[in-house]
């Protein structure tokens, strides 16, 4: 069953897949299929509170870009021509709004053309091995939404773990079917590199520390399920805890945006009402 999903890789990605292969060797295709419908239920509904999170903010961002664009395009113009006239000495606000405006005037297809080849390239490479890997590297490193990434990662290697062991699935196997099915490539990366030394012999927990993407928590539940045997009961448990805390999280994410949105708004408003008032203060002083 597992080879003849392989043909189909748009709909039946590497999860489905080995997953299904594991439960094939193991006897068990009906428990880890149970398993793996919560996975892929559980990671659906984090994508969608993620992105019902950021949709506040997305349009927040976009309704901030419009506004610059139009103050800068349609309102700083209009009141430099009547400071030229005047003859007022500029200050540096509207010096640098006037500079920005006579670059997006007169290089505004220059800079199209530039957003529109970063698209494309950027579209092209993260299709890549590396591209995927800077992509995911960069997710995991980010402030605020990064730790979301994190857990939901950690979610997924635990739960994909606890699975393979519960079915029976020889430890080494188990980690190649990890490497192939974490869904996040710094992570199968970092997580290949330690594979080795884990075939040597040094158990799991040890050489996984040097992996800064897996928390302390990880690490000692593992040490607890190798010296108990009882590996799977464990990786449930951190599943567990890590599920909560990507719900938390979320959660949390918005009240997290908001007041750095909110002085971005500030910031732009504060630098062009200055942009505008300060010549405006000195025109005032000269007609009276």
């Amino acid at each position: 069953l597992s080879d003849a999903l392989r043909k189909f890789p748009k709909i039946f990605d590497n999860l489905y897949c080995e997953m299904i292969r594991a439960g094939e060797i193991s006897g068990s295709v009906p428990v880890v299929l149970e398993r793996l419908i919560y996975i892929i239920e559980h990671e659906a509904k984090v994508r969608s509170d993620i992105k019902s999170a950021l949709r506040y903010p997305i349009i927040v961002i976009v309704a901030l870009i419009g506004a610059f664009i139009g103050l800068l395009t349609f309102v700083i113009p209009t009141f430099a021509k009547v400071f030229k006239n005047a003859g007022i000495a500029l200050p540096w606000p509207t010096k640098i709004s006037i500079m920005m405006y006579s670059f997006l005037s007169d290089y505004w297809y220059l800079l199209l053309g530039a957003i529109i080849a970063t698209v494309i390239g950027l579209a092209y490479y993260l299709k890549t091995s590396n591209g995927k890997f800077v992509r995911d590297s960069f997710l995991l490193e980010m402030p605020i939404i990064g730790p979301v990434f994190k857990k939901a990662a950690l979610s997924r290697f635990a739960s994909i773990f606890a699975i393979l062991q519960t079915s029976g699935v020889p430890i080494m196997q188990s980690l190649t079917i990890l490497s192939a099915t974490m869904g996040n490539e710094a992570l199968t990366r970092a997580f290949d590199h330690v594979r080795e030394r884990i075939k040597e012999g040094a158990g799991i927990a040890t050489p996984l520390k040097s992996i800064k993407y897996f928390t302390p928590m990880v690490i000692d539940m593992l040490a607890i399920g190798e010296e108990s045997g009882k590996i799977d009961e464990m990786m449930r448990a951190v599943a567990s805890h890590y599920d909560a805390e990507v719900e938390y999280a979320i959660k949390q994410l918005s009240d997290a945006i908001t007041p750095i949105l909110i002085v971005s708004l500030a910031v732009v408003v504060g630098f062009f009402a200055l942009a505008v008032f300060m010549p405006m203060w000195d025109l005032t002083k000269i007609i009276k």
